[in-house]
């Protein structure tokens, strides 16, 4: 039965890569090509700059092949070949069509629940044996080798994945995980708050997908080297199936598992349907033969299991929910069979019914995915979409009880990407229990975008520690009052993987600026090889100190092993005691257990390594004392530690004592070792260089090969650099990839000396292995190319922009430093449109402008729909105007490199990005780098020696083969180093693969040599290719096979397709099958104008060849070529939506005739007929190609509506409300603050819009944005701060002990200012400061007289603040049980009190009166449910009689109330508030007679009271004619009065009642008004205000009217928690379940809902919740 609620909201789902780092992720996962059906369709007149396959077909040609070679990247879903058949698989066809190589799948309309999609087999490791094809040698030498460069592991599809085998793929060994999972041990919990069950689970980029970055590492140093493993649980690799290396070695060393990505498109197209159903496919005993594999990869490659992130929906998907439990079921069974336990964690996306639909919590649609199984769980983890609220944490809390879990399995996600890391607004009150712990624990989505908040590496270091200790700096103390962020450390306890006998660390990050070896300078460059990271201080940092602490920080300047040390400096005041807690350990010491510390400087202090040995880290005694002798250079102390045998290191600390005051202090801890293992590690052997390419006869590439030891921790390899050793790499593998291997100009010979050394895992050193690699060639033997030009770019400055500034990362500045380290290295921005305006560094002539788009970083790389679309350059001229440089527009290239027409010369340059993408669902602009250039590279770019190869064909003859040769090149080739005359010259118009002819040598060179110049540019430099040396010498050739076409007509060429010889060597070298086309190859004999029989004969390489062949050249004139068969050579568009018109204008085919020969065609060419296209029926279409009597078929998908992506809308509501509590709000114009709450508005109303377009929502976005920007309350409060300040001091100086200069001060400093207080704080100060009125007595005193006593009177004050507004919640039926609706927006209200302030500063209360009402905030809570009740014989056919409900509103007339206002004149009046009218809403049923029953009135819209005040000042103007007398004063008396309000009573009808039966569902509470009353003297009483303390709560009585005949059948209640209008789980769901196990509810929640399920009967009766079931 399908939901229509579902179905509506398919878009209602998480953003799931979005601005941020993260957004390039989409479909790049698992297959190659996981773009969304909806990604790829592109306008028809689009145009692009640059031609990108984005769909090839699953067999390629060899051009298409090449293509994707070097984006490194296959296309997983292809119905189509384009490889050419040859002509006996036509004609064993039937000579008619050639079937399509892909899978046929059953098309989606006609795949019912039940059916299964075509099954994807697992291939066995043997295969049955088939007749030995001849395979023949290459026209062309090639080498084998493409790269050495490894990269992450990555399947094209589910056949390969079926098809891997352990160790078959030439990177496995170097992509293994070497470091076993650790022990971890949580010690005793040092911060108040922290909750020692919760746990982390990170969800990060861990490698950028750069097509330059390898899988182990890279050379730069700015990169995501994350160091807080001891708060995580689990660490996911959110970039793939399989984590590389580096990640797992670093997360097992510091004890935490590391888990791959399963990634299903957040799509609903056919493709991706279809995939995910292939995924769950079963053998016939029921396993999965995908689930098999993924823990056979989890195991060989050492990781520990997988994310799984199912975000496709539709039709083929929703009934799978059971079969993805039972999916994740059988791995775990598995699992357990191979030995290799693996963990799921589930994100919050799929449900168990009804498809994608999000939560945001463990609920009543996905808890099936974490319910227990025996003493197996389908999940570990469940990973909750971003939306929580406290209601619906409560509601995951209660749920996992229920379903005997921890509340800590569920992890409520937090979305760092665009809140920019620890400046993510994060709703903490949801979170944390009443004494401030987490009730759930904590999933980090992109973490490591935090590398984008700093410009370098040690940047990134102080960022992660504000993230995780947070800004109090102190994993002890709790966040300052003045910041929003918690430091992880304040939430969850912290794990140490420092157990056991043995701990050392060097404090190794896995990266630096240089990499050091006891204390010395080992390689001089940048690096990050996380393989090689060490367990980093558990605390940072923990200090104490009598004085100043020291700052503690890495050094990546001075280390003693790795990349960096530990850095103490600071000044010391005089007799300063101070610890550095550094580690929580578990360490068993033994009679033999030393302690090693290496540490450089400290002089004029005395430091201490102290050791805890009790659990809650308290220290004490000698024995666990050793002072350090401290030194200017790096020195090593060694202590003896069996004093402390038996007892157990639970802490280690740093103690730092000074008499002195010092000044410039620094101390540095390079390296600490606890162990009882003294002995070095043993030595590798069989060390040896296994594959190298030489980029030039300096520079190398390479992988080394050893047997390790199970007592090292990592190896160091080592090149000899004249005398001295140079580090080049350091791994945890014993396969090693060696980026760079180097000698310098002045080297001599063709030898270069490695070394390898095992780090144990107790610090020390093993002897080395030692190895040569040959480069085959001196230094001499080839050239250098010139230096690049230099992008100018970098150091310039950002001067003007219409984007919105952003606290997050990935701002601007991301785009001008010419550096792709990782995702988050990069400019992006939601709103889609702008322009950015830089300066350089000075003016500058360019000539030449280069952007890199998503596609060079990584993202979008197999269909370039993330890259920028349309976008200027522009120059600001010397008048100061800015001129157009160039436009682009359809581009579609992940890189526009473009040369201006003519060189510009400007210091201020401006983009200006007009559309942002081309078409993906993840909406942004995202550009990497923005370069530009003076000059352009003139020489040309030589074809790398790595696709050059030599082949020696038989003694001194060789032949060369150069690849993918670029167009218009020509090759010249010498026979030395220094020659100007080529021996021989290639040249190609379209580029491609090509080779020489043989060349023969009376000696056979070592080497030959190249150089290659394209068009308009200068000749390369020199480069050189090895020629192999062993013995070759033919034996004899013979004739294999004679070529396939026999018969010419007069004048035709011969055809040679199919010829064949078998080259025979002397010795033992193997046989060569040789093709005719081979350049060796000569056919003699033949004469085309020579009618009848001719005997043709073959020489190679001059040798004769045994045996000929025999033609027949004819006069007759040729008939009409016969076709033999069609093959499509070039797919056409092949994902459409439901109702698209079939595009053929990009497909191409070939017919290939009898004769061998082919034309090539259009799709839309006269006489091509396309049939079988239905543009409304969803599913795999199987279309048939016509032309001249034969077929050819392809596939093509027809896909639903696309899903509207709606999530960056949401989170900018979110954030929108939020802004609504900020200074940005607060203080803006009220036209700004207007225009917010109109788009607020908006976009909530798009959001609530099912049939929305993702235009509208995208505007909706963009507009709402824009709102946001326009806020200028921050430039406000700025100013009206300074005034305030101004005003401040002038009050100081006036009057020091003035009680306004507190009041001020709190001002100032308060977190949540207003205008209002603001503006009252300004008047009173300007008051203070205003000159007091002179008093003159006119006329003279006569002698005697004094002039007249006037007491002095007090100063009244009038004073008024703001009364905040209540809120209240009124049920609606009209709502599904969980929605919440706003109808009357809360409006705060005013007082005013009249005080009395004497001379003496005694404030004396006089009056309260109400200014301005508040009108309360009235929210409708949404009650209706639908009934999953249906009869055990299923739904019959009904015929209802329903009741009409009919809705009636009126309006409620508002009231009036008059206030007395002594300020005001006796008679005057002032309407203070307006009055509004409220409306009512009535439910009446209306039965068939007409008769009427009221169900239901509720309140739609309060009335809101007109409050008039009414003056009651009466001033006096009779003056005594004796004059001013001193006056005595009597106030009335101000008395302040409480009174009850009793409550309502409402009755409501629930049919689920018995007749006469009555349940009170809200309990009444009485309400509290205050009353104001002045009594002066003789004791009459005025009301001088009201005000209510307390709202009453109506009592609301639920009755019965009839008897039910279900009252009896037990209904679980539906969770309030869920969000708006969610259809219940089908009562058959539920029929699995314990006896007696309902659904959770809380104890309120349980009233509202049993009310809720009793409006379903009425909702019923009225039709609005019939379901038909018929077609069931």
């Amino acid at each position: 039965m399908k939901n229509p609620f579902f179905e509506k909201r398919y878009r209602y789902s998480i953003r799931k890569l979005s601005v941020g780092a993260c957004s390039l992720m989409i479909g790049s996962v698992l297959f190659a090509n996981q773009a969304l059906a909806e990604e790829v369709a592109v306008p028809a007149n689009e145009t692009t700059t640059t031609a990108v396959a984005t769909e090839q077909p699953t067999t390629t040609s060899p051009e298409v092949l090449k293509q994707l070679e070097e984006t490194e990247n296959k296309v997983s879903e292809q119905p189509v070949s384009e490889e050419k058949p040859s002509l006996d698989q036509l004609t064993a066809a039937d000579n008619k069509e050639v079937a399509s190589p892909a899978a046929e799948t059953p098309k989606a309309a006609e795949v019912p629940a039940s059916t299964e999609i075509p099954k994807v087999t697992e291939v066995p490791a043997t295969t049955e044996n088939k007749p030995e094809e001849k395979a023949t040698v290459s026209d062309i030498p090639k080498k084998e080798e493409k790269s050495l460069r490894p990269k992450e592991i990555k399947f094209d599809t589910w056949e390969d994945l079926l098809k891997w085998e352990p160790g078959a793929r030439e990177d496995d060994a170097i992509n293994r995980s070497s470091v076993e999972l650790a022990k971890r041990y949580r010690g005793h919990v040092v911060n108040e708050k922290a909750n020692k069950d919760a746990k982390v689970e990170a969800l990060a980029n861990t490698n950028s997908k750069a097509k330059d970055h390898a899988s182990v590492g890279g050379e730069e140093f700015k990169a995501y080297a994350f160091d807080y493993w001891q708060y995580l649980n689990s660490m996911v690799f959110w970039e793939g199936l399989v984590p590389t290396p580096d990640v797992i070695d670093a997360g097992h060393r510091n004890g935490v598992p590391v888990l791959g990505t399963l990634f299903f498109n957040w799509s609903n197209s056919i493709a991706d349907q279809e995939k995910f159903a292939a995924a769950l496919q079963q053998d016939e005993d029921g396993t999965f033969p995908i689930a098999r594999k993924l823990v056979d990869l989890a195991k060989y490659y050492g990781f520990d299991g997988y994310f799984i992130n199912q975000e496709t929906t539709g039709d083929i998907v929703t009934p799978l929910g059971k079969k993805m439990r039972d999916f994740m079921l059988y791995t775990k069974e598995y699992a357990a069979q191979v030995n290799h336990p693996v963990k799921y964690s589930w994100y919050d996306a799929m449900t168990y019914e009804y498809g994608r639909y999000h939560e945001d919590g463990l609920g009543e649609y996905n808890y099936q995915f974490m319910e227990k199984e025996g003493d197996k769980v389908p999940a570990d983890h469940f990973f909750a979409n971003f939306n929580w609220t406290k209601e619906k944490n409560d509601y995951s809390v209660t749920m996992a009880k229920w379903l005997g879990r921890s509340q800590y399995d569920v992890f409520a996600g937090l979305e760092l990407q665009q809140g920019g890391s620890y400046k993510t607004k994060v709703k903490w009150d949801a979170l944390l229990d009443e004494n401030g712990k987490l009730r759930l624990s904590l999933g980090l989505f992109a973490p490591d975008t935090i590398t984008s908040l700093g410009k370098t590496g040690e940047d990134y270091h102080k960022n992660e520690n504000i993230f995780f200790t947070g800004y109090q700096g102190d994993p002890t103390g709790q966040k300052p009052a003045d910041k929003d962020w918690y430091g992880i450390a304040n939430l969850v306890a912290d794990r140490t993987p420092a157990v056991g006998r043995t701990f050392t660390t060097s404090f190794n990050t896995g990266h630096g600026k240089k990499w050091f070896v006891d204390g010395k300078v080992s390689k001089d460059s940048e690096w990050n090889y996380r393989s090689v990271s060490g367990i980093l201080p558990t605390w940072r940092w923990w200090q104490t100190s009598s004085g100043a602490k020291l700052q503690a920080d890495y050094d990546f300047e001075d280390a003693y092993n790795g990349g960096n040390s530990l850095k103490f400096a600071g000044d010391l005041a005089e007799n300063t005691n101070q610890d550095v807690r550094l580690y929580s350990t578990k360490l068993e010491v033994t009679d033999k257990t030393k302690l090693r510390v290496a540490h450089k400087g400290g002089k004029g202090s005395k430091v201490y390594v102290e050791f805890a040995t009790q659990k809650n880290y308290t220290y004490g005694g000698e024995n666990a004392r050793k002072e350090l002798t401290l030194s200017d250079d790096w020195t090593k102390d060694e202590f003896d530690l069996s004093a402390l045998a038996g007892q157990t290191i639970y802490g280690i600390k740093l103690t730092f004592e000074n008499t002195a005051a010092l000044k410039g202090y620094q101390f540095n801890l390079g390296e600490l070792t606890v162990t009882d293992n003294q002995e070095a590690p043993q030595a590798p052997t069989a060390l040896k260089v296994a594959k190298q390419s030489l980029k030039n006869a300096q520079e190398a590439e390479a992988i080394v090969q050893f047997t390790g030891n199970k007592d090292a921790d990592f190896y160091e390899v080592y090149e000899k650099d004249g005398d001295a050793w140079r580090l080049l790499t350091g791994s945890s593998a014993t396969t090693i990839y060696l980026p760079k291997v180097s000698r310098s100009a002045s080297a001599t010979g063709t030898t270069h000396e490695l070394k390898v050394v095992a780090v144990g895992k107790n610090g020390l050193r093993s002897e080395a292995a030692t190895t040569n690699f040959e480069w085959g060639m001196t230094v001499h033997d080839t050239s250098l190319p010139r230096p690049l030009a230099e992008n100018i770019v970098p150091g310039a400055t950002v001067i003007g922009s219409t984007f919105p500034d952003t606290e997050g990362g990935e701002g601007i500045e991301g785009m001008l430093n010419g550096t792709i380290t990782s995702l988050s290295d990069k400019w992006s921005s939601a709103q889609l449109s702008g322009s950015v305006d830089i300066r350089l560094t000075q003016p500058r002539r360019v000539v030449r402008w280069v952007m890199d788009h998503a596609g060079a970083g990584g993202e979008s790389v197999n269909d370039g729909l993330m890259n920028t679309k349309d976008f200027d350059l522009y120059y600001k001229d010397e008048a100061g105007e800015w001129k157009l440089a160039k436009a682009v527009r359809g581009n579609k290239a992940h890189v526009s490199d473009i040369t201006l027409d003519s060189p510009i010369t400007a210091q201020d340059w401006r983009l200006h990005v007009i559309t942002s993408d081309n078409g993906t669902p993840w909406k942004a602009i995202r550009i990497y780098n923005w370069k530009m250039y003076e000059t352009l590279d003139t020489e040309s770019q030589n074809i790398p020696m790595a696709k050059v190869a030599a082949r020696v064909l038989t003694d001194n003859k060789v032949q060369l083969g150069f690849s993918e040769v670029p167009a218009g090149a020509t090759i010249t080739v010498y026979d030395k180093a220094d020659s100007q005359t080529p021996i021989a010259t290639l040249n190609t118009v379209v580029g491609g693969d090509l080779a020489t002819d043989a060349l023969s040598f009376e000696k056979r060179p070592s080497l030959l040599y190249y150089r290659t110049q394209l068009p308009g540019k200068e000749i390369s430099n020199t480069l050189a290719v090895t020629i192999p040396q062993d013995e070759r010498k033919i034996k004899a050739v013979s004739l294999e096979a004679t070529p396939k076409k026999t018969t010419y007509q007069d004048g035709e060429e011969l055809n040679l397709k199919g010829g064949l010889l078998r080259v025979k060597y002397e010795g033992e070298e193997a046989d060569e099958v040789i093709n005719f086309s081979h350049a060796g190859v000569v056919v003699n004999g033949y004469d085309a104008h020579h009618h009848g029989e001719q005997e043709l004969t073959v020489t190679y390489l001059g040798l004769p060849v045994a045996g000929s062949f025999k033609v027949q050249v004819t006069g007759e004139e040729a008939g009409p070529k016969e076709v033999a068969g069609l093959y499509i050579s070039k797919q056409p568009k092949i994902d459409y939506f439901v109702g698209d018109t079939l595009d053929l204008s990009e497909g191409r085919f070939k017919v290939l005739y009898d004769d061998e020969t082919e034309t090539e065609h259009s799709f839309t060419d006269q006489g091509v007929e396309i049939t079988g296209y239905d543009s409304q029926k969803t599913g795999r279409q199987k279309l048939v190609l016509h032309y001249q009597g034969q077929t050819v078929e392809f596939d093509v998908l027809v896909s639903p509506k696309a899903a509207i992506n709606d999530e960056y809308l949401k989170q900018e509501i979110t954030s929108a409300q939020g802004r609504k509590e900020t200074l940005a709000y607060t203080f803006a114009d009220a036209e700004k603050q207007a225009a917010l709450v109109e788009k607020l508005a908006a976009a909530k109303a798009i959001l609530e819009n099912h049939d929305a377009s993702q235009e509208a929502v995208n505007q909706a976005l963009n507009d709402l944005k824009q709102a946001g920007a326009d806020l200028d309350g921050n430039q406000r409060y700025q100013t009206a701060r300074e005034e305030l300040e101004s005003l401040l001091e002038s009050v100081l100086e006036k009057d020091p002990q003035s009680e306004l200069i507190a009041q001020a001060e709190a001002l100032l400093s308060s977190q949540t200012p207003t205008p209002a207080a603001f503006a009252d704080m300004k008047e009173k100060l300007n008051k203070k400061l205003a000159p007091a009125a002179e008093s003159h007595h006119v006329g003279s005193l006569e002698e005697g007289e004094t002039a007249p006593t006037v007491e002095v009177l007090p100063e009244l004050v009038v004073e008024e603040e703001g009364v905040a507004f209540t809120r209240q919640e009124r049920p609606s039926g009209d709502l599904m049980l969980g929605e919440r609706r706003v109808v009357q927006a809360g409006v705060e209200g005013q007082t005013r009190r009249l005080i009395e302030v004497d001379t003496e500063g005694n404030r004396t209360l006089l009056g309260t009166e109400v200014v301005k009402e508040a009108v309360p905030e009235i929210t409708e809570v949404g009650t209706k449910v639908e009934s999953r009740v249906q009869p055990l014989d299923g739904v019959k056919d009904l015929t209802i009689s329903n009741p009409a409900l009919v809705v009636e509103e009126e309006k409620l007339a508002y009231g009036h109330e008059e206030r007395v206002n002594s300020s005001l004149q006796a008679g005057e009046r002032r309407i203070v508030q307006d009055g509004v009218e409220g409306q009512t809403r009535r439910l009446i049923e209306v039965d068939a007679e007409g008769n009427r029953t009221l169900l239901q009135t509720e309140v739609v819209k309060e009335a809101v009271p007109e409050i008039t005040e009414v003056g009651s000042k009466v001033e006096s103007r009779v003056q005594p004619l004796d004059g001013v007398k001193d006056l005595t004063i009597s106030n009335p008396a101000l008395v302040v009065e409480e009174e009850k309000v009793a409550y309502g009573h409402e009755e409501r009808v629930n049919p689920s009642l018995q007749a006469g039966e009555r349940r009170i569902v809200q309990a009444g509470v009485e309400g509290l008004r205050r009353n104001l009353v002045e009594v002066d003297t003789e004791g009459n009483r005025s009301l001088k205000g009201t005000e209510l303390v307390k709202e009453t709560v109506t009592e609301i009585v639920e009755i019965g009217p009839k008897v039910d005949a279900q009252a009896d059948k037990p209904l679980a209640p539906a969770p309030v928690a869920q969000i708006a209008k969610q259809e219940p789980a089908k009562a058959e769901a539920q029929a699995d379940k314990p006896e007696g196990k309902q659904l959770p509810s809380t104890s309120e929640e349980a009233d509202a809902n049993l009310l809720a399920l009793g409006l379903v009967g009425v909702l019923g009766g009225f039709g609005l919740l019939a379901q038909k079931k018929k077609e069931e």
